[in-house]
């Protein structure tokens, strides 16, 4: 029995031995910005040592750097087996996670940190900013996908609506209730989309014009909405105006 526990003490030596010597090599290879030998190299560690947790955080950097940020959390999660303190566990699983936009889990390891090492306070307060810079970025990306998805839907509206009013002969209240709605389009366009969209429109536009002038009875109009049907041509002259400024 005592001689088993000696043999075994003696072979996990050597091991400890093959997989420092392998971690070293990693290390060299990371150095050099090798990320992939890097990996192999400290693979190669683990294979001969399972629990050895400097070759799973070393890992972690370098699959980081490769950007394998799921196979970098995985490996920071077994060096927290190893070792449940590791610093450097919690910093790259941080790191890994804000890569991946998750940006409370990335939060919670960043602050794991202060709670093992106060010390580290100033450096946790860093990082916690970066996560914060990233999270208010995302966000006004996303606002922006939004606001651009917004103005391209107008822009497909307004050609539909103009393609409408071009339709000669209509009765005078097919007019005036489509001038309204393409007034009010061409408004939301103007706010969520600006000069871009202007210069896509004017071509529509000025297909309309024709037909907008052959209208003679204006006058003759319902004048159930005379007011709205007057804001509306001149929304719409205004609108015109700026594109002609713009082309």
């Amino acid at each position: 029995m005592e001689r088993d526990a000696e043999d075994r003490s003696v072979r996990r030596i050597a091991k400890a031995k093959k997989a420092t010597a392998l971690k070293d090599k990693g290390n060299e290879a990371f150095a050099q910005e090798d990320y992939e030998t890097a990996v192999q190299y400290y693979s190669d560690g683990l294979a001969e040592l399972r629990d050895m947790q400097p070759l799973y955080t070393n890992r972690a950097q370098a699959y980081i750097k490769l950007g394998k940020y799921k196979e970098a959390i995985s490996d920071c999660e077994w060096a927290l087996k190893c070792n449940e303190r590791c610093i450097k566990a919690y910093l790259h699983m941080g790191k890994a996670y804000l890569a991946l936009k998750k940006y409370n889990e990335s939060r919670n390891c960043f602050e794991k940190i202060v709670e093992i090492e106060p010390a580290r306070e100033k450096m946790v307060k860093e990082h916690l900013t970066q996560v914060h810079l990233e999270e208010v970025r995302a966000s006004q990306e996303m606002n922006a996908m939004q606001e651009f998805d917004k103005g391209e839907a107008n822009a497909t509206k307004v050609p539909q609506l103009l393609e409408k009013l071009s339709r000669p002969g209509q009765i005078p209240l097919y007019y005036c209730g489509g001038l309204e709605i393409l007034s009010q389009a061409v408004t939301d366009c103007k706010c969520s989309f600006g000069r871009s969209l202007f210069l896509q429109l004017s071509f529509s536009f000025n297909l309309f014009v024709p037909t907008l002038t052959s209208i003679t009875c204006f006058t003759d109009l319902p004048t159930v909405f005379p007011g709205s049907m007057a804001k509306s041509i001149r929304k719409l002259s205004a609108f015109r105006l700026g594109l002609r400024r713009l082309t």
